[in-house]
């Protein structure tokens, strides 16, 4: 009868796995004041006004500067100096809100040619007026390695405390720590992912 009730005790007892995963992010460690890194956790709107103030840095403002091609030498004069570069780093999923980002500053550009009466009597053609012949894109990609720490926490724990039942929560709560039902491991995982650097810089203009 001893070895039996022994048995029944063995049997209600199972192991709960608890695994967690600490994702390293050394792409962030060094980080200069043009350099724009993208997260999920910030509006476009935050970086979009941080690399046009970057771009446009020592700019005067366009309400104050003489219509035509003045305004178009003011805001384009160059070559842009390296604090006026800026760096757009993005990864994984982060890439689209980049390249919207991409796309906001572009149409910035754009609208600006567009909306500036041109006086020059120089006979420009459509070229000329591309927003490409003013600002200087390139985009890099290449493959991050992370080395992820997974801790997997793995406990032996009474059938009775796994019923989904609040009582049994709160059971499992006041039970005391015994090492000896508790196993901790760590172990590194790697991790691929694809991440781009999009340069933004404006061309010097030729009146």
């Amino acid at each position: 009868m001893a070895k039996n009730s022994i048995r029944n005790r063995e049997k209600k007892k199972k192991n709960v796995t608890l695994e967690t995963v600490q994702r390293e992010y050394k792409t962030v460690l060094q980080k200069k004041s043009t350099d724009i890194y993208i997260t999920s956790e910030k509006p476009l709107k935050i970086y979009y006004d941080r690399i046009l103030k970057i771009l446009n840095n020592g700019k005067k403002q366009v309400e104050h500067v003489i219509e035509g091609e003045n305004k178009i030498a003011n805001i384009f004069e160059g070559p842009s100096k390296e604090e006026e570069e800026v760096h757009v780093h993005a990864v994984g999923r982060n890439i689209l809100r980049a390249s919207y980002l991409l796309q906001d500053v572009v149409n910035y550009y754009c609208e600006f040619l567009k909306n500036i009466p041109h006086t020059s009597k120089q006979n420009r053609n459509k070229n000329d007026m591309d927003v490409f012949s003013f600002i200087d894109i390139t985009v890099e990609s290449n493959t991050l390695l992370m080395n992820d720490t997974v801790i997997t926490n793995t406990y032996t724990v009474k059938d009775e405390f796994l019923q989904d039942e609040y009582d049994s929560i709160i059971a499992l709560a006041k039970e005391p720590y015994d090492f000896k039902n508790h196993e901790y491991m760590e172990r590194s995982k790697e991790r691929r992912i694809t991440g781009i650097v999009i340069s933004i810089k404006k061309k010097p203009f030729n009146m």
